[in-house]
């Protein structure tokens, strides 16, 4: 394990340790659950907290990983840069907002004070810029990857990447224009499905919204299993369908369990 985490760090240290950090919010934001019994939606209101932070763990490794895949020039090219600043840039105004609201009990999302409705269409142009920048990475990687590396590896990485930043731009934006996650059901998530709090009784905007983004770990993870070019596409097939799927699902109503 620490020869994965000593990789990640060569790769791209700044995503590498930046991923550290949210990793401190996230155990931060569990621990205040044990002393704090303020809620929202029948939930702790450090749930949020540490969903994103767990989110931006699994992002920035994720991202920094992918950093190996692109050739050496490539790395530190002027795409690189704007990529690796923007999405620390955005990352830290998001998870900054959202542990501030907890902090004062207050929701992040959704909010119905002035200053949460102005901050809300903020946090909006925040998540778009965190999924173009992803899906710009794999662009990168699938255009200027290191030749060196197996095609399969290559092209998982990229369209992963790409995949994951276009569905899960289009799945949040579908959160964001219907005002809520929830199609149907009832409106707290207090006996919602743990860690997640995805609706039990009605249809979830967040599922499709979580398939699309883990893409980026979908794939590659497929190839690591050994699979080829032409598995590779099958996969990105298989993912975009699964995605849209539980996005048509949730639209209709249509819950997790019965």
């Amino acid at each position: 394990m620490n020869a994965v985490f000593a990789e990640l760090d060569a790769r791209q240290p700044l995503l590498a340790r930046v991923g550290w950090v949210a990793l401190a919010v996230l155990l931060a934001s569990l621990a205040a659950m044990a002393f704090d019994a303020r809620v929202i939606n029948g939930v702790s209101v450090w749930v949020k907290p540490a969903k994103f932070a767990a989110s931006f763990v699994v992002w920035f490794w994720t991202l920094a990983w992918a950093w190996g895949v692109l050739a050496p020039a490539a790395r530190d090219g002027r795409t690189a840069r704007i990529v690796l600043w923007g999405t620390l840039a955005a990352a830290g105004f998001e998870q900054g907002w959202i542990t501030l609201r907890a902090a004062l009990g207050q929701p992040s999302h959704f909010a119905n004070d002035a200053l949460g409705a102005v901050m809300y269409p903020l946090m909006g142009l925040g998540a778009v810029t965190l999924v173009v920048l992803a899906a710009l990475l794999g662009l990168l990687v699938l255009r200027a990857s290191d030749p060196a590396q197996p095609r399969p590896w290559r092209l998982a990485v990229g369209l992963g990447l790409v995949i994951g930043g276009v569905l899960g731009g289009f799945t949040g934006a579908s959160i964001s224009v219907t005002d809520t996650p929830r199609i149907g059901g009832s409106p707290g998530d207090a006996a919602n499905l743990p860690p997640f709090f995805w609706s039990r009784d009605g249809g979830d905007l967040r599922v499709a919204h979580f398939l699309a983004i883990h893409a980026m770990q979908a794939l590659p993870l497929l190839a690591l299993a050994g699979a080829g070019v032409a598995m590779i596409w099958a996969g990105a097939a298989g993912w975009t369908a699964l995605s849209l799927g539980a996005w048509g699902l949730a639209r209709a109503g249509v819950p997790l369990s019965p």
